[in-house]
């Protein structure tokens, strides 16, 4: 368990497009909590989702923020990134399963 005086967190961004960037330590842990991340990670995301943000990360969605995309993206929107990805890599060789969350069972 962590009180807000266990954790540092710091932020910057690029004025121009609106894109902030976190950077959360617990300063002298040095064990990953996966607790402590998820917690962050709803904060966050109800902040930005309230103000009409989005999701993204300066490289690509990539593993860690994939299936968050489905709380700022609806299932259509979703499934035109696959189609739109799948023009450019029919083979799905290109980080397969990393970039767009995979349908919804139906």
């Amino acid at each position: 368990d962590y009180s807000h005086e266990d954790v540092s967190a710091v932020s910057w961004g690029h004025v121009i497009d609106g894109n902030l960037h976190f950077n959360v330590s617990t300063p002298g842990v040095f064990t990953r909590d996966e607790t402590l991340e998820k917690d962050l990670d709803e904060m966050v995301y109800r902040g930005v989702i309230s103000r009409g943000g989005s999701i993204s990360a300066e490289h690509g969605i990539g593993r860690s923020k994939r299936d968050a995309l489905r709380l700022v993206k609806d299932e259509v929107t979703l499934e035109f990134m696959r189609k739109i990805k799948a023009m450019f890599d029919p083979h799905g060789i290109l980080n397969p399963g990393k970039v767009i969350p995979p349908p919804l069972p139906v």
